[in-house]
This record gives C-alpha cells, sequence and structure tokens, in this order.
C-alpha cells in the first residue's frame, strides 16, 4: 500500500518546500473532485466550536453579530478557564413587541380583503386568458406527444437491441478494422441484447406500459372515451415529457414556453411582472436588469382598479414616470386617464393606480343629497364643496374661502353643471351671502334665486352698482379689521362678516371695461376680507378674461376647450391633467369631465357630480333644504340687514332679493307685506303667503283663512297641514259635497287655531288682529286684510 502521510513528504513536516497556498496542493485534482473536496473540509469545520463562527460563511449575511443580538446566547470555549461554582450566562429574556397580535404571526396582506380580492381577479383572469388559448396548448402538446411517442418508440427499440454496439460496429467498419473484431462486436451485442430483454425492471415497465393501453382501450370500449379519459391523459402527459426532452436535446439553444399565451390586447391586472414590463418598455431610464421593490401586496381598491406601491430603482423618479406616462399606459393596454401616478413619501416611491375600465363611465350624484337626509348644513369653509370626483373616485371639494375663483369652458361642456353643484352647496351653508349675476336671461337660474341674496340677469348698470356696494362692504371690513388689529377675517368672523361670494356667470357678455376695471381691483384685495368673486365664462381668451384677474384667481376649472389658447385662458400656461390639456381631443367624452387646478387637485382631471336639469329640477330639493336651513338661523334672503341690497335698492328703488319681487331675476318694487323682522311668526308666514299671492294678482289686498292655511300648511305641515288641523283631506275620489264640507272644517278649526296663534303672538302688545267677513261679486268670505297683518307685526304702513 502506498504510504501517502506528509511525513513521507522530503524534508518532513517543517520543510521549507510545503506552499503557503495549500489549494495548489489540489491543483493537478479533476474540478469536479475538487469542488467535492471544498464542501466536505467545509461541512467538517462547520461541525467543530470554532466553526460556530464560521457558520455563515459564503453566504449574503456575513455580518458579525455581538452576542446581545443573537438573544443573549454565549458561546464559550471548554479550553478556557472557569472558576469553580461560576454561575451559567442566562439567556436575555424576548423583548416585549409593542402592538403585536396573533395576526402579525401571518405573511402581510393574509387578512386583507383587498388583498385577496386582487389575487381573485389575477387568478380568474389567468384562468379565462389561458382557457381562451386552450386549443393553442392543445396543439403544442400534441405536437409534443407526437415526437414524444416517435423518441420514445426509437429509444426503446435502441435499448432493447443494443443500438450502441450497432455504432461501434459502424465505427469498426469505416476503420476497416479485421472481420474477427468486428465478428466478436456482433457476437457481444446480441448476448447484452438477450440479457437485457430478461431484466426485470424493463419486463415490469413494459408488462405495465402495455397493461394501461389495453385497459384504457377496453374501457374506452365498453363504457366510452369519457371513462378511459385519466388513462388517457396520464399517457398523453408522458408522451409529452418525452417529447419535450427530445425537443430540447434537439433544440438545445431554444427556450419552448408550452403554457404560454399570446399578448393580450386587454389590460392585465397589476402584478409585480406586468409593471416591471411596462417600464421597461416606456421609461427609456428603466434598464433590464433593474427591478420594482413591492412595499407591501397589490391590493384591489375598486370594483374594477388596483393599487400597488413600490420603490424605483435609486437611478429613477416618479418626474421619468410622469414624463412616459402615455407609453406606460400603452404598456399596460389601458387608456392614460385610467392610470395614476402619485408620490407616496419621496420621489423614488411610487403608488400606481390602474383601473380595468373607464372610471368616468357611470355618472354619480352629487354628495349633498346625503346632507339632505341627514338634515345637515354644508360646510363651505372647512370641507367645501363637492364638485365631482377623480379617475380614483375621491370626491374634489373646493373651498371657496380667501380665493378668486374661474370656470370656462366651450358651449354644453359641463360649465353649467359645475355652477350647479357649486351654487347648491353655497345655499346650503347659511353663512353664505350668494350674489349671483348672469350674462343672459336668467330663467337658467331661477331655481337658485330663492337661496340668493341678489340675483339677476344681464343689466351690466345694476352688475356696476353690485360691484361699487362689494367694495364699500370691503371697506367696511376693512376698516374693522384695522381697528381690531387683525390681518384678515376668519371663520370666527362669519358670524358677524359672512362669506359674500359673488358669482358673475356668463362674464363674456358683459363687455364693458369698468365692470372688468372693478373686477379686477377688487380681485387684487378682498379675498381676505371674507369675500370672493366668480367668474364664469364661454370659450374664454385673454379678451374676455382679465389676465390679472387669472393671475389672482388661486381656483381654475377647465371645461374642454377648442384651443390651447383657450386652455390657457383658464388654467395656468401649459397645465394639465393626467397629462392632458382641456382642448386634447383625447379627453374622455363624458359630459362635465373638468380640469381642476387648486389646492388639494393640482391638474386633477375629474367628472363633475350630476344634478338633474333635464327631466326634471333634481336643484330644487337641495334648494329647498338650504333655504330651511336659513330661515331657522334667520339667515335666509330678507329676513337679515342687507346693506348691499339696501344700497342697490336706494341706488335703483328696485330690489333684486330671491330674484326680485317674483324670483325670476328681474328686479322690481319691493312686494306688499316683505319686511325685516326681528324673528319669524305666524305674521311672518302670513305676510309671505300675501307675497306670494301678489306675484300673481299685484293688487290684492285679502286672502281668505282657507287659503292662508294652505299655504302655511306647504311650509310647516307638522303645525298646519290637514293632519295637524284633525281634518281628513280631500282625495280625486271624494265627492264634490264631501270635499266642499271637508274644507269647511279645516277653515274652522284651523281658523281657531290661527287665531290663538296670533293672540299668543301679539301677547304682551297693544296690537291685535281679527279675521274679518266680506262679500265680493256675491259669495261671502272671511280672512285677513293685509294692511291690519302688516299693522299687527309692527311695519309702518306704505
Amino acid at each position: 500500500m502506498t504510504d501517502i502521510s506528509p511525513e513521507s513528504a522530503p524534508g518532513g513536516p517543517g520543510d521549507e518546500r510545503i506552499p503557503d497556498d495549500l489549494s495548489s496542493l489540489f491543483a493537478d485534482l479533476e474540478p469536479e473532485k475538487r469542488d467535492r473536496l471544498e464542501k466536505s473540509a467545509r461541512a467538517a469545520v462547520r461541525g467543530s466550536k470554532a466553526g460556530m463562527a464560521d457558520a455563515t460563511t459564503g453566504s449574503e449575511h456575513e455580518i458579525p453579530m455581538p452576542a446581545e443580538a443573537v438573544g443573549g446566547l454565549i458561546f464559550e470555549d471548554d479550553d478556557e478557564d472557569q472558576e469553580p461554582g461560576a454561575a451559567a450566562a442566562v439567556p436575555a429574556a424576548r423583548p416585549a413587541s409593542d402592538g403585536w397580535t396573533w395576526k402579525n404571526a401571518f405573511p402581510e396582506g393574509t387578512f386583507d380583503s383587498g388583498v385577496w380580492a386582487h389575487r381573485k381577479r389575477v387568478f380568474l383572469r389567468s384562468l379565462a386568458r389561458h382557457a381562451g388559448h386552450s386549443h393553442v396548448y392543445a396543439w403544442r402538446l400534441s405536437k409534443l406527444s407526437g415526437l414524444g411517442m416517435v423518441a420514445g418508440a426509437r429509444d426503446t427499440w435502441h435499448y432493447y437491441t443494443a443500438q450502441e454496439y450497432a455504432d461501434m460496429i459502424d465505427e469498426a467498419r469505416r476503420k476497416k478494422m479485421k472481420s474477427d473484431i468486428i465478428a466478436a462486436l456482433r457476437e457481444e451485442r446480441t448476448e447484452f441484447a438477450r440479457a437485457r430483454r430478461r431484466e426485470p425492471l424493463l419486463v415490469g415497465t413494459t408488462t405495465a406500459v402495455l397493461t394501461v393501453i389495453a385497459a384504457a382501450t377496453a374501457i374506452a370500449d365498453v363504457y366510452g372515451l369519457l371513462a378511459a379519459s385519466p388513462a388517457a391523459l396520464l399517457t398523453f402527459g408522458i408522451l409529452s415529457a418525452l417529447g419535450l426532452r427530445e425537443h430540447k436535446r434537439r433544440n438545445p439553444e431554444e427556450v419552448l414556453h408550452v403554457f404560454t399565451a399570446p399578448a393580450s390586447d386587454r389590460s392585465e391586472p397589476l402584478t409585480d411582472e406586468t409593471i416591471n414590463k411596462a417600464l421597461r418598455t416606456a421609461v427609456p431610464g428603466f434598464r433590464d436588469e433593474d427591478e420594482i421593490k413591492l412595499r407591501g401586496r397589490i391590493r384591489q381598491v375598486a370594483i374594477n382598479a388596483d393599487e400597488a406601491k413600490f420603490d424605483l430603482p435609486d437611478h429613477l423618479t416618479i418626474e421619468d414616470l410622469e414624463a412616459k406616462l402615455a407609453g406606460i399606459a400603452g404598456a399596460l393596454r389601458v387608456d392614460r386617464t385610467w392610470l395614476d401616478i402619485r408620490e407616496d413619501g419621496h420621489p423614488g416611491r411610487i403608488a400606481m393606480w390602474m383601473a380595468h375600465a373607464d372610471p368616468f363611465a357611470d355618472g354619480k350624484v352629487s354628495p349633498l343629497f346625503e346632507l339632505l337626509d341627514a338634515d345637515m348644513a354644508s360646510d363651505v369653509w372647512d370641507i367645501g364643496i363637492p364638485v365631482g370626483y377623480n379617475r380614483r373616485g375621491e370626491v374634489r371639494y373646493l373651498k371657496l374661502r380667501h380665493v378668486m375663483a374661474l370656470l370656462g369652458g366651450m358651449s354644453r361642456t359641463g360649465k353649467g353643471m359645475v355652477l350647479r353643484n357649486l351654487i347648491c352647496g353655497l345655499a346650503m351653508d347659511p353663512r353664505v351671502n350668494i350674489r349671483l349675476a348672469t350674462g343672459r336671461k336668467a330663467g337658467e337660474h331661477q331655481s337658485y334665486a330663492r337661496a340668493c341674496a341678489t340675483f339677476f340677469g344681464r343689466r351690466p348698470e345694476r352688475l356696476i352698482l353690485l360691484l361699487d356696494a362689494i367694495e364699500q362692504e370691503a371697506q367696511r371690513r376693512e376698516e374693522w379689521t384695522e381697528e381690531k388689529g387683525i390681518p384678515k377675517l376668519t371663520k370666527e368672523h362669519l358670524d358677524k362678516f359672512p362669506l359674500e361670494i359673488v358669482i358673475i356667470d356668463e362674464f363674456q357678455q358683459y363687455d364693458d371695461d369698468g365692470i372688468k376695471k372693478r373686477v379686477v381691483d377688487l380681485a387684487g384685495y378682498v379675498a381676505a376680507l371674507n369675500i370672493v368673486l366668480l367668474i364664469s365664462t364661454q370659450d374664454p381668451d385673454a379678451n374676455t378674461v382679465p389676465p390679472k384677474y387669472k393671475k389672482n384667481a388661486g381656483a381654475k376649472m377647465a371645461t374642454r376647450t377648442a384651443s390651447a389658447a383657450q386652455t390657457n385662458a383658464i388654467l395656468n400656461d401649459g397645465a394639465t391633467g393626467a397629462g392632458l390639456a382641456a382642448h386634447d381631443k383625447k379627453l374622455p367624452k363624458h359630459p362635465g369631465i373638468t380640469i381642476l387646478d387648486f389646492e388639494g387637485a393640482e391638474g386633477e382631471l375629474v367628472r363633475s357630480f350630476f344634478i338633474e336639469d333635464s327631466e326634471y329640477d333634481g336643484a330644487a330639493p337641495l334648494i329647498d333644504a338650504g333655504v330651511e336651513i336659513r330661515k331657522r338661523l334667520k339667515r335666509a334672503p330678507g329676513q337679515f340687514d342687507d346693506l348691499i341690497e339696501e344700497f342697490l335698492y336706494e341706488q335703483t328703488s328696485e330690489t333684486s332679493v330671491a330674484g326680485g319681487p317674483k324670483g325670476t331675476g328681474r328686479p322690481g318694487p319691493r312686494p306688499t307685506g316683505t319686511a325685516v323682522l326681528e324673528k319669524t311668526t305666524v305674521l311672518t308666514l302670513m305676510l309671505d303667503a300675501f307675497a306670494k299671492a301678489a306675484a300673481k294678482d299685484s293688487k290684492l289686498d285679502r286672502l281668505r283663512t282657507t287659503d292662508l292655511l294652505q299655504f302655511l300648511g306647504t311650509v310647516d305641515p307638522d303645525t298646519w297641514g290637514w293632519e295637524a288641523i284633525g281634518v281628513d283631506e280631500p282625495t280625486e275620489d271624494t265627492s264634490p259635497e264631501d270635499a266642499k264640507a271637508a274644507f269647511a272644517a279645516y277653515g274652522r278649526k284651523g281658523g281657531k287655531k290661527l287665531a290663538e296663534e296670533i293672540a299668543q303672538v301679539l301677547e304682551g302688545t297693544d296690537r291685535e288682529l281679527a279675521a274679518k267677513s266680506w262679500t265680493k261679486g256675491g259669495e261671502a268670505a272671511r280672512g285677513y286684510f293685509l294692511a291690519e297683518v302688516r299693522e299687527a307685526a309692527g311695519i309702518a304702513p306704505e
């Protein structure tokens, strides 16, 4: 036996000829053997105490850790001296984890319904896509199984016949070897093939294959193909696997993907794979080796939308993605308005939101109706007015405080609907005085009249006076702030100085330099005084919208425009929403599509909320609710001292409170019975009834008790309605005689209750009011005279 111990080496253990690098001793070994030796040596070292410190050698975690970092465990060497009786080291207690729950033991997203909804979407989309291409997969597998059948039959035959000896015989013939060598090879082949055919494994395998085929054939013949399908599928799968192996042998450089579906024209759910693919396609700086790093699971955040949060490679920021937003959307197979990319903490961290259907396709009603159901007022100051929703379905609110506003766009593009949302929201906040002036006839805005402190149609002279009155009010407020030493009016001053919102609709119709100058001058300083100007215009350009006013406008809204010049007349130069300008023909075609540019919605594409305006007046319930809220707080038009309207009345002897005498936006003389009283009583309601009746008959000076009661019943049905009075209201099925008797009972009982309410109001005064009878046109009636009601209410005669 050959001695290979170190002592046999020349010079003994201390011979200097032993190399410093021990790896050179294995230089003559084959690479595979050298690798095996290295692995076995490493395993032996790790098994020793000294090797514990090397437990991570070669891994990705070669980071030295102190003892306390591994739970307080201390590894001590047995060779070290230790004092007798020394206490062993006690492992440190596991630190308590603040906020730990049993759910923390599971992977992130395990109990997130949004994550599971996204997974379901991905699974179903993948299932549907692959099911749609099942015929492609079947054809690919059929070709592979055919190739596998041929290759299997060939390999089986070669094995049975010892084909490798045939190759050696052919080689011997080509080399012209001796005939006895060739004969010996033939004899050896025969013996070797005979021995193979007797191998138990080969015999058993052949028997099993033939048995399965025979059984499948018999089952198919007796019970049909469906019953034989499991065996057929098994055979089909085995043949396909053999075919795939043969294909790789023939084409070693080619990668065959059997179950890869062709590219789809439809959008795929967001995954890290689809995001990486889209960024590599569309963003030049995103290299082939770059990968995003997902932060948490991708979630379904809406019925047809997913959101992914991820970190970009260090050399990219959100600006690189925003510049190629259209390309990214194209790579994801969605419209660019269906994709939203936002910064999530810093420029390299992204929140990507993608819809799988048009997010603006379905219109939404205004959230103001929710306030209506809850009998709540809106909050223009802190919350703002809901004007629309963005692609994510988020509500966008406009806070009309300390800001000038500008709204513009082409005709029939939804500008009126945006204004409708704004006025209804303003009407439901009693701290706001609405001053509405339109450049066209007032018919379009008549439904808002009841909530407007001032409302009139196209009257340039009156608009100039209104702006003059606003200037006087601004000066009064400015003087007050100087006296109090405060820089501007705030929410705490709304009781004394309500928000004055001056809306000038169809501003392009007022081609008056005096009006434009006043608007520009006011916009320069009144914002801090709780005064807001809002200009709305069609076909905007530099001539219709004063440039200085635009610069002072902090809230801008643009519906579709005809050109870049019109877009720039409303928004900032080059302002965009989702990469689209207001004049871009690729904007969604839905009505009410608007680009907002104000705090919280800089350059954002939204669709305005829908409030019906064609089939019926959908704004009426909101305006009614706003008027009722104002009445309860004595803030309805005509219920409070209005210095602005008083100025207009002094200058023109006409009032435009609540749209004028008839509420049509046409100023006129104050109607009989109109007065500002300290509080709402039955007397003020009676005067309101006279005022309403005067709109049809200006010479009317008396009303029957029944007519008064019917008006009171519409205003306060809980007190004056038929049921409250205790009389059944007639219906269509009630006979004329019974209806006449019901009205008589309603007038009798209601009249008695009305007299009691009047007496209660006038108690402690020297005034009195009683119903009187009269005969007119041969018909007797009983009721109240306007002059007597005014006198009882303490209003001086006209």
